[in-house]
């Protein structure tokens, strides 16, 4: 029952996300239906109104056009609701394969890398790198 009454909603379900990121792409996504949804309202006003200016000519030409873009932004919806639905696939197959043991976790600390487990991960070039260089230098005997 509650399937039905959602599809006969005006506006979509407001279910925003906690993440920031996938918030914007989510209201994004949220605003593309609503005006895909209510896009008849200034279209109908727009023809009206073009109409009365300009005769039947002008609210033919307003209505050709607004059908065309509502069903460029319609096409766009279409394919914004195919990739979620990929993204969501893939993203299901990836759960069940790291449950079910087929990919290995990516770790900071690989065996065959040549780190030890305890020492932390030290990248060339940085500041603490030419620092402990230069102490080990200055630590060995004969250096200048």
């Amino acid at each position: 029952m509650e399937r039905k009454n959602r599809r006969f909603q005006w506006i979509p379900p407001w279910e925003m996300p906690a993440d920031p990121i996938k918030a914007v792409f989510w209201f994004l996504y949220w605003l593309l239906r609503v005006v895909v949804r209510f896009y008849w309202f200034p279209l109908l006003a727009g023809v009206i109104y073009e109409s009365l200016l300009n005769g039947l000519i002008g609210g033919g030409i307003t209505l050709l056009l607004g059908l065309v873009l509502w069903v460029a932004l319609f096409a766009v919806l279409k394919v914004v609701e195919l990739l979620r639905g990929v993204a969501q696939v893939l993203a299901t197959v990836e759960q069940l394969q790291r449950e079910l043991g087929f990919v290995e976790d990516d770790s900071p600390s690989r065996p065959g890398e040549g780190e030890t487990g305890g020492e932390p991960r030290v990248v060339e070039g940085t500041i603490v790198y030419l620092d402990e260089k230069r102490r080990e230098r200055e630590s060995r005997p004969g250096a200048n």
